[in-house]
């Protein structure tokens, strides 16, 4: 049977064949059969158009991994759970990821995949009907709805190196509420081990060759954090009366997760993202130099944890035929810790634990949402009519760190035990310093919108749709955007689709706010850097030519075509993208002599600090490309086959640069060529009686890794990673009517990326590529028990 859909629609009964727009289903039982614990990989793998990375070294971008739908920034694609909004994560993006950069959007990872029936992906701009962010489409997670019934997994894995060992259990549970009522509950524990894939580095082979035994082997681990997660979320409707209407308690949302993550000493391609310093006018008198102790001549190593939790709840709603109304708190916190060796602490001792700081996120919406089908008489069906209004209100907040974690103390200043010459760490827990009382605060705004839909098959076999949405917002003003949809039948079998609409992405309060002090590698003299990254309204920004944020608008451009004829379903559909004034960071803006001076002179001194950058309205984009999805199962004697295979091109540019900081060499070639502009997947399976078997080849294209803010040299160049299949497979047994047994295997031919040929990077002990769009880390295997009760 065709499949109904939700997304991108809110017209009741259009199935996935004879929507408007594109939209992939994928089920829960999709999700379960992989071996990822992370919802991201799993999602990636089966939505072509999907991109997420492994990042390491990256901070908290380890963790809350930024996505990228259609070539876009993970805040350009709106998430809905059950339909509303999901609440972003309070972690802005400020590493130098080209596609992410300055981005601040959801975090998929909290969703437990057990909690899931479906997901639907909108692959079409929908600004008009849900609001900001979905430029590039709408991810919706439907929540089980089960009444009854028990289902409980286990499942192990590692990787074939033997390292990165992967526990996790999940368990849903379906109760009764009532006489039709339900409650819907599941939660899930996850554990996985990090990895390593680099070799020693060359420094630190030296070190150890001259007799230091206090040099670990690695020095510096590229490979994947260690994570624990603990996830709950529970689903509940409760019918109010016989009418069908309903009070919805949906989607209370619990993540708690705790991280740890392993930092290297260096950092030589991508800067390692640090908490924000005070204002260098602030901070304690540096310290007068003295000899670097001798248990820290080995370098510094650190540990960065995240401790974050990520929630949310439905307080109350009112459902009916034609009525929905909601109000929905929710908050995203982000705590961090950092434990090392080295750093310039106050005082006579060496702590090695800081609380660097926290994060948090907070939202709230109050909406009322109608829909009527009224037959006017002048159409083939009833007109779907669909209005609301929507009031949100969100803050960002930073709360200071310890002390220790960003004063000055006694080796800020400090004597190079080989070649004697005075050196600076950077205050507090160097390599990340914690949020100091003047980047604390809590920034907020509110804005609230109104919007109308409509949709009907006008006559037979046409179908149009129109939406219009108005929204203000308190801080920079207000906004209109529109769609248009068609739909026509040309023959059974065969239909056209298209739609034409306008977008728009407001700055989230944590861009306009967010402050932070890098500590970057000097690739020539590894040295140390000190890089500020302030909000537009510092005065130090505001020097630089720093101005208020305003939203990102979008005009979107689509058609295509689904041909469903004797069991094959295909569909092709072609996209637009053009984004203007796109939200981004600048690139590291030196701050000479003569800027120290001019700077004094108005009392905003920068101190030790060597450079400067800030979120700007800066650039256009255009993003264009082709989907295509091919689907067919038969029913034999020998059991059910079933076969899908999706394509996606995608190609993005830079098309207007207002300010040449903000999109250097390296950040134009990535745009276009960072993520594959070629993906693809091939999934085959097999059910007969018991067995079920599954087999499935993704497809990576060529990449381009661009080097960094530099003309390219024989050391350090733009190097071009070759095309990849990787292959994944899984059998799976019904031992008996309540448990079943899989064993499976993502990438099962151990495919690994092109190595790094670039001495610059393999100095600091890199041998793959660290931003590969599928990892580095090799075949992973996995045995998975599912018992249903």
């Amino acid at each position: 049977m065709d499949e109904v859909v939700v997304t991108g629609t809110r017209r009741a009964g259009v199935t996935l064949t004879e929507s408007s727009t594109p939209v992939d289903v994928v089920s829960g039982e999709t999700l379960q059969r992989q071996g990822a614990s992370d919802l991201n990989d799993a999602l990636k793998t089966t939505v072509v158009s999907l991109n997420v990375q492994k990042f390491v070294a990256q901070d908290a971008s380890a963790f809350v991994r930024p996505f990228s739908l259609r070539g876009l920034p993970p805040d350009q694609t709106l998430v809905l759970v059950n339909g509303k909004r999901r609440h972003r994560s309070a972690v802005v993006q400020i590493t130098n990821q080209p596609l992410a950069a300055g981005a601040q959007g959801p975090d998929l990872s909290a969703i437990p995949a057990i909690a899931v029936d479906r997901i639907e992906v909108l692959r079409d701009g929908a600004a008009a009907q849900y609001g900001s962010d979905a430029i590039a489409g709408v991810i919706n997670f439907q929540l089980k709805r089960a009444r009854e019934g028990v289902t409980a997994i286990a499942r192990y894995g590692q990787f074939y190196e033997g390292d990165g060992e992967d526990y996790n259990l999940q368990l849903n549970v379906g109760l009764r509420l009532g006489e039709e009522g339900f409650f819907n509950v599941s939660g899930e524990l996850s554990s996985s081990a990090k990895t390593s894939r680099g070799l020693q580095r060359p420094d630190a082979q030296a070190l150890i060759n001259a007799g230091n035994t206090a040099v670990p082997d690695p020095a510096q681990r590229w490979g994947a954090p260690s994570v624990d997660a603990a996830r709950l979320f529970f689903n509940a409707e409760l019918p109010r009366d016989g009418d069908g209407d309903s009070l919805r308690l949906r989607q209370l949302r619990t993540g708690l997760r705790r991280v740890r993550l392993l930092l290297p000493p260096a950092e030589s391609r991508r800067r390692v993202r640090q908490r924000a310093a005070d204002q260098p006018a602030r901070r304690p008198p540096l310290q007068l130099h003295e000899p670097l102790p001798r248990r820290l001549c080995a370098g510094l190593s650190q540990q960065h944890a995240r401790h974050g939790s990520d929630g949310g709840c439905e307080r109350g709603g009112l459902r009916g035929t034609a009525l929905r109304l909601q109000r929905r708190p929710r908050a995203e916190r982000d705590r961090v810790q950092t434990r090392q060796y080295g750093q310039p602490v106050p005082g006579a001792g060496l702590p090695a634990s800081f609380r660097a700081g926290e994060l948090q996120q907070r939202e709230a919406r109050l909406n009322a949402d109608f829909v009527y089908p009224v037959d006017t008489g002048m159409f083939a069906e009833p007109l779907n009519v669909a209005f609301g209004a929507e009031y949100r209100r969100e803050t960002f907040e930073i709360k200071a760190g310890e002390p220790a974690s960003y004063q000055a103390g006694r080796f800020a200043s400090l004597a190079d035990p080989d070649t004697g010459r005075i050196i600076g760490l950077a205050v507090g827990s160097s390599g990340f310093p914690g949020y100091t009382p003047a980047s604390a605060g809590a920034f907020s705004r509110s804005n609230w919108a109104a919007y109308l839909d409509l949709e009907t098959e006008v006559v037979d076999r046409l179908t149009v749709g129109a939406a219009a949405r108005y929204e203000d917002f308190s801080d920079f003003g207000s906004t209109f955007n529109w769609k248009l949809t068609a739909r026509y039948e040309l023959f059974d079998g065969l239909a056209l689709r298209g739609s034409v609409n306008t977008g728009f992405r407001a700055p989230t309060p944590g861009q306009s706010n967010i402050s932070d002090v890098a500590t970057n590698i000097d690739p020539l003299t590894g040295g140390l850097l000190l890089i500020a990254t302030r909000p537009p309204t510092d005065p130090i920004a505001q020097y630089y030519g720093a101005k208020p944020l305003k939203e990102e608008e979008s005009k979107n451009f689509a058609f295509g075509a689904v041909l469903d004829v004797a069991g094959w379903v295909l569909t092709a559909d072609y996209f637009n993208i053009e984004v203007k004034d796109r939200i981004a960071l600048t690139s590291r803006i030196p701050i000479t002599a003569a800027d120290r001076a001019a700077l004094a002179a108005r009392g905003t001194p920068a101190g030790d600090l060597q450079s400067v950058r800030f979120f700007g309205n800066f650039f256009d984009t255009e993003t264009e490309g082709v989907d295509v999805v091919l689907s067919r199962s038969w029913p034999l004697d020998i059991g059910k086959i079933g076969l899908t295979a999706a394509a996606n091109y995608t190609r993005s540019k830079v098309t207007n640069l207002r300010d040449a900081r903000a999109v250097d060499r390296e950040r134009r070639i990535e745009i276009g060529r960072f993520n594959p502009r070629w993906r693809g997947n091939v999934t085959g399976t097999w059910e007969s009686g018991r067995w079920n078997v599954l087999l499935r080849a993704n497809y990576y294209g060529e990449w381009v890794d661009a080097v960094p803010n530099a003309t390219p040299t024989a050391l350090s160049f733009d190097q071009d990673f070759g095309a990849e299949w990787l292959v994944d497979a899984e059998v799976s047994y019904q031992a008996t009517e309540t448990f079943s047994i899989a064993v499976g295997a993502d990438n099962l031919l151990d495919a690994y990326p092109d190595k790094d040929r670039r001495q610059a990077q393999i100095n600091n002990g890199i041998v793959y590529p660290q931003f590969s769009p599928f990892g580095f880390n090799g075949g992973f295997w996995y045995v998975r028990l599912t018992g249903k009760f």
